[in-house]
């Protein structure tokens, strides 16, 4: 609701002054979506003040977005295009989520709303980002009562709000036909980002061990287990864990010795297949313009080589009687890695991560979101097994149906319903299409101008 007063107020400001306000608000907002930075970096470097520089500089350069964005509400209201808001809001969030290296879809207005699965189902058709637009549509509206405008001036915009919600009722409660897959989710309890390697195998290997046989005794048709549990220098993988025996099993690691991949491995117990991550983390994984900057490298103790991403595009395998869709952690914040799981003809995806540096922060709770999301948008059942946590599985509708507690070793037993047939909207990137472009192309864009029209008392209406 703190979304209200601010876009009514730019109704009645200098494109300067909309400039000012966007910015100080985004580096508000960024201070809080992520507070997430200073505690790893702090956590990382062992120095508070340390911490304190990174989260800083983030936040300044995600505001930028955000003065960009109140400029082009401001443009809104001077041209009287209230509809054009949520389309330039939706349309920025689209810009920042795929923009080449520095791509970071975080932070999106309608992320906490995973939990109101009711609510969501729209995501179906347009991707998270129509449902942004829907969410800036009703604060939209609520600026526009603020103002004083009439429900003449408003009632379209009322009209398309509830279109939106009973689109999103009617496809929750449609059904497709399904088949049930038993699925083990491995959550080894172990601290894959601070402690030594020698400790984290030993550990691995104590915690997992169990988990897997297991699974390969209670009629699970497939385990899965976390990203970041294996070092491949060569094919096959010879992991730290103990293969299962009769079930396929899917999990993460590094692949190569120049270049470095992050990846998913999948062995039936014939057949090895892998699938390489094709978005890395700027500064996590990779970090542009290392050589100029090697202070930065040295001082942050950033890794002394960068990951390659996957040369291939995304790839799903097959496994366990049907196609299977790997997001390798940092990909499950993209809605267009799910998509092409999905046009590749998937019927279930797997999110494998390592969420392990910042557990105490709130970008768990963020990534466990974007599965949700990801399941809405394309349909499919999902399934996230992490190291310490969030592991988890949901339907195709984004409902959660089990849960591992965080932190402890847990081999969580999941019944999946997986779709007979595919049930993609093929359209879904149609509408992220359109806002980015919009947003892009608004200033530009020709005034309409209305025809005056004389009424029979002689009045002059437009």
């Amino acid at each position: 609701m703190a979304l209200v007063p601010w876009i009514a107020s730019l109704r009645t400001v200098t494109g300067r002054e909309a400039w000012r306000s966007g910015y100080c608000f985004g580096f508000l907002y960024g201070l809080g979506q992520l507070f997430w930075v200073y505690q790893l970096v702090a956590r990382w470097v062992g120095n508070v003040a340390m911490g304190a520089i990174p989260w800083l500089i983030a936040s300044a350069l995600f505001a930028i977005y955000f003065g960009w964005t109140a400029v082009l509400i401001r443009h809104a209201w001077d041209r009287k295009w209230p509809w054009a808001i949520p389309l330039v809001w939706a349309g920025i969030e689209v810009f920042r989520s795929f923009i080449p290296t520095f791509a970071f879809p975080y932070g999106l207005i309608a992320t906490p709303l995973w939990a109101y699965t009711a609510l969501i189902q729209s995501a179906h058709f347009g991707s998270i980002y129509f449902v942004s637009a829907w969410v800036l549509l009703i604060n939209t509206l609520l600026a526009m009562w603020m103002a004083g405008d009439s429900y003449l001036q408003t009632r379209r915009y009322i009209s398309v709000a509830l279109a939106v919600v009973a689109m999103s009722l009617v496809a929750m409660s449609l059904t497709t036909p399904t088949h049930p897959m038993v699925v083990t989710l491995g959550q080894p309890g172990v601290d894959m980002a601070f402690g030594t390697p020698e400790e984290q195998i030993l550990a691995l290997h104590d915690h997992l061990g169990p988990i897997v046989r297991r699974a390969d005794q209670d009629g699970t048709q497939l385990l899965v287990l976390p990203e970041g549990i294996a070092n491949v220098t060569q094919m096959p993988p010879h992991p730290v864990f103990p293969l299962p025996i009769h079930i396929p099993v899917i999990f993460g690691g590094e692949r190569g010795m120049g270049p470095v991949y992050q990846s998913a491995f999948a062995f039936d117990g014939v057949r090895w297949q892998y699938v390489d991550k094709t978005r890395l983390v700027v500064f996590g994984e990779f970090v542009p313009g290392r050589n100029l900057v090697p202070w930065i490298v040295k001082g942050f103790r950033l890794p002394s080589g960068d990951l390659t991403p996957g040369t291939r595009g995304v790839r799903s395998v097959s496994l366990a009687g049907t196609t299977i869709g790997p997001i390798v952690c940092f990909e499950a914040l993209f809605p267009d890695v799910a998509y092409l799981q999905a046009r590749n003809d998937a019927r279930l995806l797997t999110v494998i991560g390592i969420d392990d540096w910042f557990m105490d922060g709130t970008a768990p709770e963020q990534n466990r979101a974007s599965s949700v999301w990801r399941a809405v948008e394309t349909g499919l059942p999902l399934v996230r097994s992490t190291t310490l946590g969030y592991t988890m599985a949901c339907d195709g509708k984004g409902q959660i149906l089990a849960e591992a507690p965080l932190w402890l070793p847990w081999g969580l037993r999941v019944v999946v319903p997986v779709p007979d047939a595919s049930p993609l909207f093929h359209a879904l990137p149609v509408f992220p299409a359109v806002a980015g472009l919009f947003a892009l192309g608004f200033p530009w864009m020709p005034r309409i101008r209305r025809k005056k029209m004389r009424t029979q008392s002689g009045e002059v209406r437009s």
